[in-house]
């Protein structure tokens, strides 16, 4: 068996591969990219007229220089071929300006000083500027520049400065001089803010965000937690209500309740969550009817001023329209597979010599029964993990809960590929290493499973 899971391990790889092959292929040859997107802005910041077109090589009726055109294709790695763009995309070595594919740069430039020899400087203070130049290459497009503060070490006075204002040094070469708290003498050299080696998803670094300038990892972490709960509670809700229910049709089989529930369960299932989400707002938001719960959102603008009781209930006022649309859909499903399965299993032989010995039907079903009816809805937990961390983008979008789902959602809009292949890779992740999660619930809930 160990066998088995190790290479269901492997067969991730090429598999998680293939999807972020494919996606990433697309993203980069569907119209709309975002160098369409800022002329769009000037578009329509300028009265410009005329459409878009896909990828990095847009044209526009905005006036707009080719050198500035390839200076964004080049920012945006748009110039390089697909197969490079993907391997940056997938690391671990960086294959940009910086990196193994590139040019060495050795010299920096300081581009001026923010204090005297002889001032006082506390710890992380900028004193100056840095700033490494690539050498002129061939084509529009300008030379990649890389700048940074320099910052004090620590607190002190700075006592020399070895390099003038725009004045070039060598990577490694002393450019000022200072004295510590304790009178200790240092002379700090010029960094190498040029080299970068690793970069790329291998090295958990998911690049930037076009659309917000920063770390894509930062933006999925920061949502995490509120898809986590919404998802959770409505998988939990789900389980809760659904295990009850398919016992009580399956004892009741054939009868009024088990023929209204039934319709009720897959009238809720036939409605997307998204649309039911939509329609509770309309009945329960303000509108036309019941102002009952909030529009959207996760909390009131006072939360911060309530209690602990208060914002709790607060929470949970927020949450029961979202928490609803999201589990309708899995009520027919979870009701209707418990139903069948224990009715499958009041069939067995064991079942009926348990009658025989003369064990209470209470006993019979919820003991022995409803035991072995569960090892289906075991196995699925496995595949909800993905539905449970990752959101569902329509439902936060209806609800303008700020998840992973709705980021991912106006990612796809504002084609904020780097954002897109972030929400992609965790959302492949989940689905892949649920399956696996899977078949190890259903070994251990059913000891009859072998996979050797």
């Amino acid at each position: 068996m160990a066998a088995y899971f190790a290479r269901r391990l492997l067969l991730l790889i090429p598999t998680f591969l293939g999807i972020t092959m494919l996606v990433f292929g697309i993203t980069r040859f569907v119209p709309g990219g975002p160098i369409d997107q800022m002329i769009l802005q000037l578009q329509s910041g300028g009265g410009g007229e005329g459409g878009s077109s896909g990828g990095g090589d847009a044209t526009s009726s905005v006036d707009i220089p080719p050198e500035a055109l390839a200076d964004l294709e080049k920012h945006f790695h748009f110039d390089w071929p697909l197969w490079r763009q993907y391997l940056q995309f997938l690391g671990p070595l960086n294959l940009d300006e910086r990196g193994v594919f590139g040019v060495d740069v050795d010299e920096a430039i300081v581009v001026g000083w923010y204090v005297e020899p002889g001032e006082a400087v506390t710890e992380g203070q900028a004193i100056g500027r840095l700033r490494m130049v690539e050498p002129p290459t061939e084509g529009p497009a300008s030379p990649t520049t890389v700048s940074q503060e320099i910052v004090a070490p620590g607190a002190g006075t700075i006592t020399t400065l070895h390099v003038t204002r725009d004045g070039a040094v060598p990577v490694g070469g002393s450019i000022y001089d200072w004295t510590d708290a304790d009178g200790n003498a240092r002379t700090e050299t010029a960094p190498d803010i040029w080299s970068k080696t690793w970069s790329g998803l291998l090295t958990l670094d998911l690049g930037d965000s076009y659309k917000y300038g920063v770390p894509v990892i930062d933006l999925i972490v920061q949502r995490f937690p509120i898809s986590i709960r919404f998802g959770l509670t409505g998988f939990l809700l789900a389980y809760l209500v659904c295990i009850p229910l398919g016992v009580a049709k399956a004892v009741r089989h054939g009868s009024k309740f088990d023929i209204l529930s039934s319709a009720t369960v897959f009238i809720g299932y036939s409605i997307p969550g998204w649309a039911l989400g939509a329609v509770l707002l309309v009945l329960f938001g303000g509108g036309s009817f019941w102002n009952i719960f909030p529009l959207g959102g996760t909390e009131s603008d006072d939360f911060a001023n309530l209690s602990l009781w208060g914002k709790a209930m607060d929470i949970a006022y927020h949450m029961v329209l979202p928490v609803i649309a999201y589990s309708a859909a899995s009520f027919a499903t979870l009701t209707v597979l418990t139903k069948n399965s224990l009715m499958e299993n009041l069939g067995q032989d064991y079942v009926r010599t348990a009658f025989a010995k003369g064990l209470g039907e209470r006993r019979v079903i919820l003991v022995h029964a409803l035991r072995n009816s569960l090892i289906p809805l075991c196995t699925g937990l496995g595949h909800a993990l993905s539905i449970i961390m990752a959101g569902s983008y329509l439902i936060e979008k209806v609800f303008n809960i700020d998840g992973i789902g709705l980021l991912g959602f106006t990612s796809i809009l504002g084609r904020d590929y780097a954002v897109v292949m972030g929400v992609l890779v965790i959302n492949t992740l989940l689905m892949l290493l649920g399956n696996i999660l899977s078949d190890v619930l259903y070994v251990l809930v059913d000891p009859r499973i072998r996979f050797d």
